[in-house]
């Protein structure tokens, strides 16, 4: 019988056909299943090992042929057409359409790894969610409008926020001796009081934030505050020794608060005191007595008009203050600290001993992740990976630190800085910055982020239902971390100014490519070949010849900014981001223009060597 089986299979080697081996029971239990693909030119045969119901009845098929006698089998084996054995292979046998049909309706398994989607331990049966979710609004010198700004709100609401956190800066009405601080494109008190009823109405705490000791930049800029600077020249921060100064504050509480009569919080800033104890006063204390005892009064001045608000201050300044001075400060009962940290690994800012100081001290605090404004200055869209992993490793980190204060941790804000102070330029724009937020939010109201919060966070951004999504995973944070390529066709507030963001992406980088190019990389219009006007027109002119459709290009790419943004910010904030995003390459490109004419022009050139740089010479650079 092994003899036999020997020879059949020989004889299918040799010939190079599919291998079926069925020779019974007996065989099948003594020496096993073995089934596999073999040349498809003597066999219409096709097994795709990935298709578990065609081996299935593959198998079934085998184990009825086994009841064939022996001759017949071989007949089977060495017909030279195999009409019969064609005839059990299309039996049930589905075709290559049919299979490849299959492995499409399979579903796409949406892991975290597929997702890009960074691993933070959790516990997947009980994860830790903040009590408070706060979304922060940055609105230094870029108010959205009351149209657009009520749309982002409700957004919040939907996807998990419990409150805002403002920050009006200089986007505040004031009035009185402190009128000339605000803007002249602020918020009128109506559009102010129409923002707090309609964030009442959806029952979401509303924070105020005004600073009131560094980045005093928006008042101490003005002639008329210019005398409490820490540094005459500088209008960082106030001199926390000067009656003025606490003057200024008082009157700063007041009218805020006055504005905010139902907000249970006060968040009085007092982070990045950069210029502290340089002035005639302040340069015999010691720099934490001069920020605590500054604290303090602006703590008097807060609960003198107020007595039942409840003071929150950025913690960055108290992290190197000792556990005993900060016990003597007695600020433990008056303010909540708030620790920020937007990097991705907390514990490198803020470490384990930190922490128990502050449990020691405050019987509760908060903590401050990003969803925007938090990896560049001039970055025109968030990572939304980055800013993922940032909210993720706060949870991780809240989950463990907060059972070590009495009254647990508040809660989370995450922050969406518009600039990083106020001289700065804008970063990105709050249109370009919903998809990351929303991410974000999901992620802290559900303690995690995962394949499950797919529909909440496509329906919450509008994005159209495809016919199948199976095929492919609705986020790539690891390839697109901007998330361009999966929200492209998405309908959220302000989405066309997000899906501008991508072709602006390109659209400088083609520009800057060729201002490279012809201006450095090639030698006939550099700089030194305008100066003497000095160049061959032929290679001028090769140079030149793309340039009028980058030009136009960036032209267009203006005007769509312009366009998608109107409705969403003033005039002045649209054309402050032009100006500072795209119209710089509009000059550059128009330059090289201008020095092509000029290079084409020149008919007759003068004999080497040219003129000897003689602004050399105040370089100390003696040449001649």
């Amino acid at each position: 019988m092994t003899n036999y089986v020997h020879r059949v299979g020989l004889t299918a080697w040799r010939k190079k056909t599919t291998i079926l081996v069925a020779v019974g029971f007996l065989s099948l239990i003594l020496f096993g299943l073995q089934f596999s693909v073999i040349d498809n030119r003597s066999s219409n045969l096709v097994h795709d090992e990935k298709d578990e119901a065609f081996l299935q009845s593959i198998k079934v098929k085998f184990i009825e042929a086994a009841n064939l006698n022996n001759r017949e089998l071989d007949n089977r084996v060495n017909s030279k057409h195999g009409n019969d054995l064609d005839r059990f292979q299309h039996l049930d046998q589905p075709t290559r359409d049919e299979i490849a049909k299959r492995q499409t309706e399979k579903p796409f398994e949406e892991t975290d790894q597929v997702l890009g989607i960074p691993y933070v331990s959790y516990d997947s049966k009980k994860p830790y969610i903040p009590k408070h979710r706060i979304v922060h609004f940055d609105l230094k010198g870029a108010p959205p409008s009351l149209t657009y700004f009520k749309k982002l709100i409700t957004l919040a609401k939907n996807v998990g926020a419990t409150g805002l956190l403002i920050e009006y800066e200089d986007m505040f009405p004031y009035s009185g001796i402190l009128k000339s601080i605000s803007a002249k494109n602020a918020y009128t008190v109506e559009e102010v009081k129409g923002i707090l009823k309609f964030a009442e109405d959806l029952h979401l705490e509303v924070i105020p934030l005004i600073q009131t000791f560094g980045h005093m930049e928006f008042a101490l800029k003005h002639k008329d505050f210019a005398h409490i600077r820490e540094v005459p020249e500088s209008p960082q921060a106030l001199c926390p020794s000067r009656n003025a100064s606490l003057d200024l504050v008082r009157e700063l509480v007041s009218q805020i608060l006055d504005m905010h009569p139902s907000s249970n919080y006060l968040h009085i800033g007092c982070d990045e005191v950069f210029e502290m104890g340089e002035c005639e006063v302040c340069r015999t204390e010691l720099h934490e007595n001069l920020f605590l005892r500054h604290v303090q009064n602006v703590v008097n001045i807060v609960k003198d008009k107020k007595s039942t608000v409840q003071i929150i201050i950025w913690d960055d300044m108290l992290r190197h203050i000792s556990l005993q001075t900060l016990q003597m400060s007695n600020l433990g009962d008056a303010i909540e600290p708030m620790v920020w940290v937007y990097a991705e690994d907390i514990y490198r800012f803020v470490q384990p001993p930190i922490w128990d100081k502050y449990s020691a001290v405050f019987k509760t605090a908060w903590t401050a992740s990003a969803f925007k404004g938090a990896f560049g200055e001039t970055l025109y869209i968030p990572n939304g990976r980055r800013h993922l992993e940032n909210n993720l490793r706060w949870l991780e980190v809240m989950s463990t630190q907060s059972t070590i204060f009495k009254h647990n941790l508040r809660g989370i804000v995450l922050t969406g800085w518009q600039r990083y102070d106020h001289f700065a330029v804008l970063c990105e724009l709050l249109p370009a910055a919903v998809p990351s937020l929303v991410l974000n939010l999901l992620a802290t109201s559900n303690g995690y982020f995962n394949a499950t919060l797919k529909e909440s966070f496509l329906n919450t951004l509008s994005c159209p239902q495809p016919g199948d999504r199976r095929s492919s995973p609705f986020l790539n944070l690891d390839g697109d971390p901007n998330m361009w390529e999966k929200l492209s066709r998405c309908l959220f507030p302000g989405s066309g100014f997000f899906k501008l963001m991508y072709r602006l992406h390109n659209v400088e980088n083609e520009a800057k490519e060729y201002i490279e190019t012809t201006t450095r990389q090639k030698g006939w219009m550099t700089s030194y070949n305008a100066k003497y006007n000095y160049s061959l027109p032929l290679r001028v002119e090769e140079l030149t010849q793309e340039l009028p459709r980058v030009y136009h290009g960036m032209v267009s790419l203006a005007r769509n900014a312009a366009d998608t943004l109107t409705g969403l910010f003033d005039n002045y904030t649209i054309s402050e981001w032009i100006e500072q995003r795209i119209y710089p390459y509009l000059v550059e490109l128009e330059r090289i223009q201008n020095r092509s004419t000029a290079l084409k022009a020149t008919k007759y050139w003068p004999s080497r060597p040219l003129p000897i740089l003689k602004e050399l010479q105040k370089h100390g650079v003696a040449i001649g």
